[in-house]
């Protein structure tokens, strides 16, 4: 487990590259016909820049539409067609809000096990799930991703 700082910089590195591809969607032809097509070049010509035969181009785009195309054959052909692959895992939101709202879920779920909890003020059941949640934030347990449902 990476160290405090080091999430934190893999955290600001991940957010910035999230937002570069922030509303990218594929093109409906797929990466490899879209690029393929767009730079004017065969199948053919792709394939013996690749050492690979034409129907093996054809396929490779078939594979990427179905989602079954290898990292590695999308790497050979971005560069058999000048370019480079890139890949990523774009976060659904900044991921210090995604760790804050699952400590912030995570305290509330804690709280209904709190003796006497339901006798305290909702100010202080507030502060105690505000308090829990910066605990855990700062802690990060081993079960801090586990459901808490």
């Amino acid at each position: 487990m990476p160290d405090f700082i080091e999430q934190r910089r893999l955290a600001r590195m991940i957010d910035r590259a999230a937002k570069q591809f922030d509303g990218l969607d594929p093109p409906e032809r797929g990466w490899i016909a879209s690029v393929r097509r767009a730079l004017g070049m065969s199948a053919d010509y792709v394939a013996k820049r690749k050492g690979v035969s034409r129907n093996a181009v054809y396929q490779a785009e078939r594979s990427e539409k179905d989602g079954a195309v290898s990292l590695r054959q999308m790497e050979q052909l971005a560069a058999a067609m000048g370019g480079k692959f890139v890949y990523a895992i774009i976060p659904d939101g900044r991921i210090e809000d995604m760790k804050y709202k699952q400590a912030v879920a995570k305290a509330t779920s804690l709280l209904t096990h709190e003796p006497d909890a339901t006798s305290w003020s909702k100010e202080d059941r507030e502060d105690w799930v505000d308090d829990k949640a910066a605990e855990l934030l700062h802690d990060m347990p081993a079960n801090f991703w586990e459901d808490t449902a």
